[in-house]
């Protein structure tokens, strides 16, 4: 007689071949599944880059920007310039592209009569060496050449190009990558050493990486899994009948997320082997149960009785994953909050499958293997095995579990005062990596790659272009100049004094502003009239607005902030009432950039605790275990507090999920412990002796499911995505310490010193 009321039990063949329909069509689904590295989300959370990207972005009109360094001993020299002029040439053959911008292909701005006109800024054709150090001088002296064309060297030059080009695709930003170093692989020569950066090539570069890290991570993981489900279940058999459930649900669940929505990016393609250990997991607490079943019984009352034991904890713990998850949706930054809803979708999906098809697919695997429901004889012949051992120990000694509570909480409420909470994009990306290491040449050698602007509003129209305006504006530049931590700075007024320098033929190097008005309305009227950059950069339409640039190699948030907040305070002081300074936009973002991230953490962890408890209280009707289930929770999350300020682990957007994830996954066990200890204390046994039989029940499975989510962190160490291999080694971490809390300290808070 079949006693299960689950149809997937009662009709196994006739519904799985149901289904069979819709896994293939998402499986197909999958295949269709591309990895969308784009390097935007790299500095969604790091407010200060993407502020420099944006405003970057602004004054290039949204073209695709192309930088080209070129690093050698001869910048200056007549073959130095060649190559420069050619490299400059060769790029103009590109489709779509719009402007190139270099040594060789720019103009300044030099007096005629009572005008200006626009030079070249290398002129064409031989040059004497007089005018080669002429050059050479000002553009490593000059304040808008130096760092911005030359390194203040003269080692460096850069050269821009800019594109009006379709890259939408990963085929057509390969295929600009490889025509752009083809096109510049000729020019790189052991005298002039060429690189390249641009945001689409980043976006192959991660997604080229990630694929060549799967082939280590994948086979990784897999062994290590095979192990765990080897010695666990020692069974040939229950090892295929989790591999083929395992295969279906891996390959349908890239399906899964396209169809609700969701692409993969560097971010969330964590979700795929996580989903499959958490999977497995579920897999082994069946299989576990289903064969602590009476052998004598039929296989369908067997897979009743099973049902019984797991579907409940089971529910339960997939819901407390499930808000675990699903809380990082509190989060502003996009790639966080879309990793906890795809979880959540992913969660409900391998609950779906473990009691669904999957179900099915199980039981007619019994059919065809019955050894992989055979009990092992061995463990029933001991009176007590080592799991009930360990409980009883752990009872005995609670004085332990205390002790390690005050060791481990106490200084936690510390450590959180001191995460890393210093965002940097470029540590996203490998140190091998050439995008990484030219961002770095130019942090370190070309002036820095944080920018940030000072607005200086005056009451009306053309109000900047007033001298005793343009002489406070100079008076603040030169004040943050002297603070000696900006590598350039960038004024309206500095630009005038340049102009000014011009039109009185002063080589010296020392900007100063033009003494009268009428001499002031010239330089404005030249550089409207050649549309100079600089002038829509340092200024706004109406000149009723003049901007100070500040630029820093990449220093620490707190360091920024407080510098940004010193020039903004002897900018005020300064300033007359009718002009308003503002550098709030620099530091709005900076500051948000930190909150998000740490609003996240709190917010997500304090939702995952209150429902979490919530939820617990009302399955167990008790708020004594939902207490202690969630106070064993919190244990790998204080321990993740302290290794985290220990090692200062930079709290990004990847390990920012670390907590929540951790607290869900880590509750599991104890939803499973508890509920099977409370079953068995209602039916007559006493604490420890419910106790013993729950770590029995309970404990190889809650072993095994640890090693595989272990297992799995740990092979997020072959990743070159320096995020991610934060993020697999502290949740390594938080997942044995869930072990250690499931296996000891829940034990010695169930049971009493009282032997059974």
């Amino acid at each position: 007689m079949n006693t299960s009321r689950n149809p997937f039990v009662r009709f196994p063949g006739v519904l799985f071949a149901t289904f069979l329909f819709v896994i293939v069509w998402l499986i197909w689904q999958s295949t269709k599944v591309s990895i969308d590295a784009n390097p935007m989300t790299l500095l969604e959370s790091d407010r200060r880059h993407l502020e420099t990207y944006e405003r970057i972005s602004e004054f290039l009109n949204d073209d695709t920007a192309l930088v080209i360094s070129i690093e050698s001993d001869q910048i200056f020299t007549p073959a130095g310039f060649d190559h420069i002029r050619n490299v400059s040439n060769a790029l103009t053959g590109q489709d779509g592209l719009v402007d190139v911008k270099s040594l060789t292909h720019s103009y300044k701005p030099v007096r005629k009569g009572f005008s200006f006109s626009m030079v070249p800024f290398v002129p064409a054709g031989e040059l004497s060496e007089e005018q080669i150090a002429s050059i050479r001088d000002f553009s490593i002296t000059h304040p808008l050449v130096r760092n911005i064309m030359v390194s203040h060297d003269g080692k460096i030059t850069l050269i821009t190009a800019t594109y009006k080009r379709d890259l939408s695709t990963s085929d057509l930003r390969q295929a600009f990558k490889s025509e752009t170093e083809n096109l510049l692989k000729p020019f790189d020569t052991p005298d002039f050493r060429v690189k390249v950066i641009a945001l689409p090539f980043i976006a192959q570069e991660l997604s080229s990486a990630f694929v060549h890290d799967l082939y280590y991570v994948l086979p990784t993981t897999g062994l290590c899994i095979l192990i765990a489900v080897a010695l666990t279940f020692r069974s040939l058999s229950c090892l295929l009948l989790l591999l083929m459930s395992e295969v279906i649900l891996t390959s349908a669940l890239p399906g899964v997320l396209r169809m609700a929505g969701f692409t993969l990016t560097p971010y969330n393609i964590l979700l795929l082997p996580l989903l499959a250990s958490i999977n497995l997991t579920l897999l082994t607490h069946q299989l576990t149960a289903l064969r602590r079943t009476d052998p004598d019984l039929g296989l369908d009352e067997r897979f009743s009785s099973m049902l019984d034991t797991v579907f409940w904890p089971s529910l339960f713990a997939a819901i407390t994953t499930a808000i675990g998850l699903g809380s990082l949706a509190v989060c502003e930054v996009s790639q966080v909050r879309n990793f906890g809803l795809a979880g959540t979708v992913g969660i409900g999906t391998i609950f779906v499958w473990s009691f669904g098809p999957g179900l099915s697919l199980l039981k007619l695997g019994c059919r065809v293997l019955p050894s992989a429901v055979l009990p092992k004889s061995v463990h029933r012949s001991r009176p007590t095995s080592f799991y009930g051992s360990l409980g009883q120990a752990a009872a005995n000694c609670r004085w332990v579990t205390f002790a390690l509570a005050a060791i481990i909480f106490i200084p936690a409420l510390f450590a959180v005062n001191r995460l890393n909470i210093d965002i940097r994009a470029i540590f996203f990306l490998s140190p091998e990596s050439h995008s990484r290491q030219m961002a770095e040449m130019i942090d370190s050698r070309m002036g820095g790659i944080n920018v940030v602007q000072m607005d200086f509003k005056t009451d009306k129209p053309n109000g900047i272009n007033q001298l005793d305006f343009l002489n406070k504006l100079q008076d603040v530049q030169e004040y943050a100049e002297g603070k000696g931590k900006f590598s350039s700075t960038y004024s309206y007024a500095s630009l005038m004094a340049m102009m000014n320098s011009i039109w009185v033929g002063d080589d010296s190097g020392q900007l100063t502003l033009p003494t009268s008005t009428l001499t002031l309305n010239i330089f404005v009227l030249a550089l409207k009239a050649f549309e100079y950059p600089f002038l829509q950069a340092l200024s706004d339409e109406k000149q009723q607005t003049a901007n100070l640039v500040l630029r820093t190699t990449d220093i620490p948030s707190t360091e920024f902030v407080a510098l940004l907040e010193s020039i903004e305070d002897k900018a005020t002081a300064i300033m007359p009432e009718t002009v308003s300074v503002s550098a709030q936009a620099g530091l709005h973002t900076v500051l948000k950039a930190d909150r998000d991230i740490v609003d996240a953490q709190l917010g997500s962890l304090c939702i995952t605790a209150v429902t979490m408890f919530a939820i617990m209280t009302l399955l167990w009707r008790s708020f004594r275990l939902g207490i202690l289930a969630l106070a064993t929770g919190l244990g790998p999350v204080a321990v993740l507090a302290l290794v985290g300020a220990i090692f200062q682990v930079p709290l990004n957007s990847v390990t920012v999920m670390v907590g929540a994830l951790a607290l869900g996954i880590g509750i599991d066990d104890a939803v499973h412990l508890i509920t099977h200890w409370l079953h068995t204390k209602r039916n007559g046994s006493t604490e420890n002796e419910a106790l013993v039989m729950a770590l029995e029940a309970k404990g190889p499975a809650i072993l095994c499911t640890s090693f595989i989510l272990v297992s799995f962190s740990l092979s997020l160490l072959w990743m070159s995505f320096p995020p991610v291999t934060h993020f697999g080694w502290l949740s390594a971490v938080a997942y044995a310490s869930a072990l250690g809390a499931a296996l000891w300290a829940l034990p010695s808070l169930l049971g009493s010193k009282k032997k059974p």
